[in-house]
């Protein structure tokens, strides 16, 4: 799958959790503030790897999508899976905790193209955020559809205006398969012969599959963002 584009230089912040507001039951925003977050260049859709330690004690790290940075701070948000460092430092931190993060590491592209369509679960929503808002930023008339699978319909997440989303609930199912976003894609008419753009975000084995099924949309490789969030079998949520 192809990764995150690199970015050159990345610097180490320690900030303060300035706010935590709850999202959903699933999905955690944390408000982080440090005063030379001001002094560099973030770009859109960009993200950033906070350092955690693991139930072992080893020093890990955990990356996540930048949904905003401005004078109030730099906001991130998290899924709360039940499992792994990352969900359990979003689960746990208070207001006024220190974090240690690296930033900027990494970002979403959002090239130019004719369409989008995004297929996520709930760890790929901040980042399908970012995404959308960088392209309809740029075209605010471009067409940016999501089918977004969610436990049930308290996890409906902001997305930017302009966006259209459907919200597939997997109900019972376990987390990690495909056949909740599969069969949304299979209620999709084939997009116009325009060239497209697709982002696939979520549980890394789901996420090669779901990628491959977008051949029927006319979309190879190279016009799809593929990225595994998270590892069903590792139980090593993002």
């Amino acid at each position: 799958m192809p990764d995150v584009q690199r970015i050159a230089r990345t610097a180490q912040f320690r900030a303060t959790v300035a706010q935590i507001d709850a999202l959903s039951p699933r999905m955690r925003r944390l408000t982080l503030r440090a005063p030379e977050l001001a002094e560099h260049d973030w770009p859109l859709a960009c993200d950033i790897a906070v350092v955690l330690a693991a139930e072992d004690g080893r020093e890990v790290r955990r990356r996540y999508t930048v949904r905003s940075l401005d004078s109030a701070g730099l906001v991130l948000d998290a899924v709360l899976h039940g499992h792994g460092p990352g969900s359990a430092w979003a689960a746990a931190v208070t207001v006024g905790e220190p974090v240690t993060f690296f930033g900027p590491r990494g970002e979403v592209p959002a090239p130019e193209a004719g369409w989008y369509l995004a297929l996520t679960d709930e760890a790929g929503l901040p980042a399908v955020a970012a995404a959308s808002e960088a392209v309809l930023a740029r075209t605010p008339t471009a067409s940016f559809r999501v089918l977004a699978e969610v436990h049930d319909a308290a996890e409906v997440y902001p997305l930017p205006p302009g966006v259209r989303v459907d919200w597939l609930s997997r109900g019972e199912r376990p987390a990690g398969g495909v056949e909740v976003l599969n069969a949304g894609l299979a209620e999709l008419a084939r997009a116009t012969d325009r060239p497209g753009y697709a982002y696939v975000l979520g549980e890394s084995r789901a996420v090669v599959t779901l990628r491959d099924a977008l051949a029927q949309f006319g979309l190879d490789r190279e016009h799809v963002y593929a990225k595994g969030y998270w590892n069903l079998n590792a139980r090593a949520g993002r």
